[in-house]
């Protein structure tokens, strides 16, 4: 299991570094302007509902139903049932991504209202033309998880690799003729893309395809029930980083831009270990609770929140006492100047400080799901979300952008806290010992080698 966890982790990084470079190109050729910011708002509103399925409350709720109804009735009924869903949410996408197009300035107006007319204007025009990607990403992330059932994790993670380069390639072929708009149209072949890279490999497993949706089925019911929860939890957390936009645009010109490269830079650890530790390990999960081999599910869970820590607790090191570094190094190139890289690192500062809890919620919720059962998350990412406005509403006049980045990270403590608290009390009672003299361990260690570092 751990083995094909290297590989997903591997395949990620390259993944996120080229989401670095794709990070650097977009500050060379526009910097931290209005124009960036209606483009990363765009942007944020039309992946709004890419977690939402796929890899998000679809493809958590699809697994352990798939591998129950395979169990009962055969491997040709489960292929019924995947038929279904992909059909589903081909006819979702599209109606959700007409919506997008037609009510795109109303969105934009309510969204980030802060911003200046001639800004709210062209990340509706932006919005119009990435509306599309929904369709894309939709599909690609619910055959994504569908390959990760049938334990083919190197495709599926491979799908952002190809996004990130056809946004690269938009922004140094088409920057000039076509502005900040080429970045719009970079999404949608980026979109394209991840869908066609993971065709060949869902053809091949399921050797066929039917357009029908069977309604009858009772799993198509079963899996809606159990989404639900999932999905108010899934929207509270995306919620979050809607409402950090909504703040943001009341700021600066730029802060938008610096909140969304900060995110990109602490976001690195959190895609490269946090998403691929729990992908590896949610389908060994879902299959041991099955079967009530408890201990074995245990094990999994304190292995998977001790790699965390010894991964995440030196990534926060270096993201904290060297943001300002990794900012210069990263992003000061061409039009993206001086006071942008202050801006950015004292936001990417506040953000890393909640490293280790935005990693570590991904595995916690995975092992609710395991159990079937999403209402816990929901509450807890509802809390959450509470928090994070509280929170901006009382550190923004204070801090500015840096009280935005500091209230998620306290809202994403609060809610790992609360995930490991009840889970431990309702489910199975991993022992923490053995974690926090890890913790300590690596705390020290981490500390000898950026006091080296240092000097």
């Amino acid at each position: 299991m751990f083995r094909s966890g290297l590989l997903v982790m591997i395949i990620t990084m390259v993944s996120r570094v080229l989401g670095l470079v794709r990070a650097t190109i977009i500050a060379y050729y526009f910097g931290a302007s209005g124009a960036t910011d209606a483009y990363f708002s765009a942007f944020k509103i039309s992946n709004f509902f890419r977690q939402l399925l796929g890899e998000g409350a679809l493809g958590s709720s699809f697994i352990p139903l798939y591998n129950e109804k395979i169990e009962i009735e055969g491997e040709e009924k489960g292929k019924e049932f995947i038929y279904s869903i992909l059909n589903l949410i081909f006819v979702f996408s599209t109606i959700v991504t007409l919506l997008m197009i037609i009510f795109s300035q109303d969105i934009i107006n309510l969204i980030v209202n802060g911003f200046p007319t001639e800004t709210k204007i062209l990340a509706s025009q932006l919005l119009k033309i990435m509306s599309v990607y929904f369709i894309f990403i939709s599909l690609s992330g619910m055959i994504c998880a569908m390959l990760n059932n049938f334990k083919q994790f190197a495709i599926p993670a491979s799908t952002s690799i190809f996004f990130n380069l056809a946004i690269i390639l938009a922004s140094m072929g088409f920057s000039k003729p076509f502005g900040i708009s080429a970045l719009a149209y970079g999404v949608v072949l980026g979109g394209a893309f991840q869908l066609l890279i993971v065709l060949p490999s869902f053809f091949k497993i399921v050797k066929g395809y039917s357009f029908k949706i069977d309604w009858k089925d009772p799993y198509l019911k079963k899996i809606f029930i159990l989404m639900c929860p999932m999905l108010v939890g899934i929207v509270a957390r995306q919620v979050n980083t809607i409402v950090d936009q909504v703040f943001a645009s009341y700021l600066q010109e730029g802060g938008v831009t610096a909140l969304e490269n900060a995110t990109r830079l602490y976001l690195l650890p959190v895609g490269v270990f946090g998403v691929s530790i729990s992908t590896v390990i949610f389908p060994v999960l879902s299959k041991a609770v099955a079967r009530n081999d408890l201990k074995t599910a245990e094990n999994n869970i304190v292995k998977g929140l001790n790699i965390l820590l010894f991964l995440i607790i030196p990534s926060t090191a270096v993201l904290t006492f060297y943001s300002t570094d990794v900012i210069r190094l990263t992003l000061s190139y061409g039009k993206f100047g001086e006071e942008a890289v202050k801006v950015t690192s004292e936001a990417l500062l506040y953000y890393s400080l909640g490293l280790y809890f935005y990693t570590a919620i991904y595995l916690m919720t995975r092992a609710f799901y395991s159990v079937k059962n999403s209402s816990y998350p929901v509450r807890f990412s509802i809390v959450s979300i509470i928090i994070n406005i509280v929170l901006n509403f009382a550190l923004i006049k204070p801090m500015a952008y840096r009280g935005l980045a500091l209230s998620t990270s306290i809202a994403s403590g609060v809610n790992f806290v609360l995930l490991v608290y009840v889970f431990r009390k309702k489910y199975m009672e991993f022992p923490l010992k053995r974690s926090l003299i890890f913790f300590g361990k690596v705390i020290l260690t981490t500390a000898v080698a950026l006091g080296a570092s240092y000097y």
